[in-house]
């Protein structure tokens, strides 16, 4: 996965017949990237509980088109990543390349939802759905209303 998201970032200066193929790849990024992150944040606070689990799952499986063949693999490669503390700087600039704001929106919304899918929100899932959503260039008055909205949904 995040091989994938290098060689985007990589082809960036690319010729336009690469570009044109790299076109085709962009929502295999792109939600490979999201899917990085919303492990991410699952891990953040070093508890992986059946709540966040199932959230994470069916998040991946059904708004970012992850096979639940593939979810393992990711959830498995993210648990290393986390440990040997990868920068969110890859992730966000390709989502900050091929997103608009709205799909930013609803990735800082689907972060919400599995922080508090253990109906509890740890300072440390917090802290990384914050860096992440300024990293995203996302206000903090959205950053706030869908912190807000998510906790409603409860």
């Amino acid at each position: 996965m995040l091989k994938k998201i290098k060689e985007h970032i990589s082809n960036l200066g690319n010729e336009p017949s690469e570009k044109a193929d790299q076109e085709q790849k962009e929502p295999d990024l792109i939600n490979n990237a999201c899917a990085a992150l919303l492990i991410e944040t699952a891990l953040a606070d070093k508890v992986f509980n059946e709540e966040e689990l199932a959230s994470m799952k069916q998040t991946l499986n059904k708004v970012y088109k992850v096979d639940e063949k593939d979810i393992e693999e990711l959830i498995n490669e993210s648990k290393r990543k986390v440990s040997e503390s990868t920068s969110l700087y890859e992730y966000t600039r390709l989502i900050n390349d091929l997103c608009d704001y709205e799909d930013k929106i609803r990735l800082i919304s689907n972060l919400w939802s599995i922080a508090f899918a253990d109906q509890h929100l740890d300072k440390y899932e917090e802290y990384l759905i914050r860096k992440i959503s300024d990293l995203l260039h996302v206000s903090h008055k959205d950053f706030i209303q869908q912190k807000l909205l998510v906790k409603e949904a409860l």
